[in-house]
């Protein structure tokens, strides 16, 4: 290896030893997350690890720009000691960070089902939850925090040990010759490395989905790759699938239900619960029940068995239940460059007909912004921890325990004249699912650590009901009860791609004929239009999603993850990744998504193809244009 000098051995070998951590993380990735994993053939595992480098080479490339220049340089330099040193702490310092990430998402995937993005950091801007919760975040996930301060001592120790090794080589004597070659050689290399190799287009998240099932894409990336991908990329692209007339018919966006001599003036009070998976909830699930008061109040509603999220975190649960938009891309519209637009939700459709409108939170003022949406989305007030105004009652994480807030939030709705809407978003059965210690041994544990938090939120929901149904306001109330996200699983159905999106959507009207557990698919965004639906809205507006109480169009639910969009639609996940990559899976009887039935239904596949592409098309270029609403002038 004489003919390259030894300054670029040195970076080399600096390479290598980041791709063996790298390939360490991945490991421990796969370990710690085996069940999402648990139907991967040993050859599609292996093969992930070895298509993961080229990402990791990416990365790494990427990350060490400003270290390969300096390698570059004539040895003499880089012998120095001063140079030699700068470039030891700027290896570590690009690397260290990103190390990090990736050892963050160890646990964080648990929670969101994908890698970390450059989302994250305008997600940590928003209130001061980070500041509140890190120390208890640091003492749950302090086996994340051991991993990354071994494989940080095992980075700096062995770049020690290089560069020393380094310093006992002899001087490198460059002729011209060799100094162009040299550069040419580094030139190339660092070019293909942020490549990824010699193919047309730089890899990109989406890539590593084109590698695989779909199922081993999380494997094949990595955080940093992920973060560096996503950076200073939010914003949308105006899609031109159909024409308008087209995708209006395919995704329908105006929707009007009724008349002004038919419209309900009933409240309506949606229920957001934190992390309440189906798969918590036996009469949906048909698994062991954590959550026995939604199981009586699920027997006096109308359910879905079918319902799904529109996104894997709170930051994007939000939007999609009171504003109908969805999450489409990897940035949340809260925190992304559209987050000032007009927009149509519960708040702004009913105050035109005399509601009073309030989003009561148990969180901390700021958390995710959830404050400053409540006013985008024309809520005339919001009510959070400032508000409730007595922290005896909170948790020392997130906010006020789920119990003493609702029933505040209780004595809040019989201020208000009716009719009004309200949305109530509770939080103790989010992580670190703290309860209070008087329940500590009183409700089950269950087998998750969330589990026992469920039971305590289903408790909190259950004196909530109790104690409204004694208001005169209630018998004329609509109530949704649905979740933000998925959380913790045990199931494997519940780990899969379709799987981790299945929530709770519940309508219950006291004394009305709504009730029964329904096959048909629904998603969080169809709430806004279900609920004008059920009122007789008078008048047209702007909605992504579709009633369930309309027969036509059929029900589906559309998703966003890995860089790549999901269509579920009874049996059937249709996957896109707006390359060329498609897949259609029966998860019902395949629900690892392994078996692509594209080529056998491809009527099927084309249909679900068509839909998905139409509401994509409707979302962006609505987003873009600013017009997820309609005028009063065109209703």
């Amino acid at each position: 290896m004489r003919f390259l000098p030894p300054s670029l051995l040195l970076l080399l070998k600096r390479i290598f030893l980041l791709l063996v951590v790298y390939s360490l993380l991945r490991v421990l990735f796969l370990i710690l997350n085996l069940g999402v994993f648990k139907a991967c053939a040993p050859l599609e595992l292996f093969s992930a690890f070895i298509i993961g480098i080229r990402f990791d080479l990416v990365a790494i490339t990427i990350i060490n720009v400003p270290v390969i220049l300096i390698h570059s340089l004539p040895d003499r330099w880089l012998r120095q000691s001063a140079v030699l040193r700068l470039s030891d702490l700027l290896f570590f310092f690009l690397n260290i960070p990103f190390l990090l990430a990736n050892c963050v998402d160890l646990e964080l995937f648990r929670f969101s089902s994908r890698r970390m993005t450059a989302d994250i950091f305008s997600i940590l801007g928003l209130g001061d939850d980070f500041v509140n919760t890190a120390p208890r975040m640091v003492a749950d996930f302090w086996m994340q925090l051991v991993v990354f301060i071994a494989i940080s001592w095992l980075l700096i120790t062995a770049t020690r040990r290089t560069s020393h090794t380094f310093l006992q080589t002899e001087p490198f004597a460059r002729t011209i010759g060799s100094r162009l070659s040299t550069s040419l050689l580094v030139l190339v290399v660092t070019f293909l490395g942020f490549r990824g190799g010699f193919q047309l287009k730089p890899l990109s998240i989406l890539s590593a989905s084109s590698f695989s099932s779909g199922a081993e894409t999380p494997l094949i990336l990595n955080s940093s790759f992920t973060l560096l991908k996503t950076f200073g990329k939010n914003q949308l692209l105006n899609l031109h699938y159909y024409t308008p007339e087209t995708a209006e018919k395919l995704a329908p966006t105006r929707h009007c239900y009724g008349n002004d001599s038919t419209f309900q003036r009933k409240n309506v009070v949606v229920i957001i619960v934190e992390g309440m998976g189906k798969e918590y909830i036996g009469t949906l699930s048909g698994l062991p029940t954590h959550t026995p008061f939604l199981d009586s109040l699920i027997g006096k509603s109308l359910a879905f068995r079918q319902a799904y999220a529109n996104g894997k975190r709170s930051i994007e649960g939000i939007p999609a239940v009171t504003a109908g938009i969805p999450a489409m891309n990897d940035l949340p519209f809260i925190s992304s460059p559209y987050s000032s637009n007009t927009i149509t939700s519960f708040a702004t459709l009913l105050k035109p007909k005399g509601y009073t409108s309030v989003f009561f939170h148990g969180g901390t003022n700021g958390t995710m912004g959830f404050d400053g949406f409540s006013k985008i989305a024309g809520y005339d007030n919001y009510f959070g921890r400032t508000e409730y105004g007595n922290e005896k009652d909170f948790d020392g994480n997130w906010g006020i325990y789920d119990m003493p807030f609702l029933q505040r939030s209780l004595q809040e709705l019989n201020t208000l004249s009716t009719p009004f809407h309200a949305t109530l978003f509770t939080l103790t059965s989010h992580h670190p699912y703290a309860i209070p210690e008087a329940y500590n041994k009183v409700l089950p544990k269950g087998t998750l650590p969330i589990h026992q938090s469920v039971h305590y939120t289903d408790e909190s929901l259950r004196l909530f009901f109790q104690n409204a149904s004694t208001q005169p306001w209630y018998s004329n109330t609509l109530f949704v009860i649905t979740a933000d996200h998925t959380a913790l699983a045990e199931h494997p159905f519940y780990k899969t791609r379709a799987g981790i999106y299945a929530i709770p959507v519940v309508y219950f009207s006291p004394g009305d004929s709504i009730t029964g557990i329904s096959d048909r698919t629904t998603q969080q965004i169809d709430i806004l239009p279900s609920v004008m639906d059920y009122l007789n809205y008078p008048d047209t507006f702007f909605a992504l999603g579709s009633s369930v109480f309309d027969s036509q169009p059929a029900g589906h639910a559309i998703n966003f993850l890995n860089g790549t969009f999901q269509l579920i639609n009874d049996n059937y996940s249709f996957v896109f990744d707006t390359l060329t990559h498609s897949g259609l899976f029966d998860f019902q009887k395949d629900p690892q998504q392994r078996m692509n039935l594209a080529d056998n239904l491809s009527a099927t596949g084309k249909s679900m193809e068509m839909v998905l592409k139409a509401t994509l098309q409707q979302h962006n270029n609505a987003m873009i244009e600013n017009k997820m609403f309609l005028p009063a002038s065109s209703r």
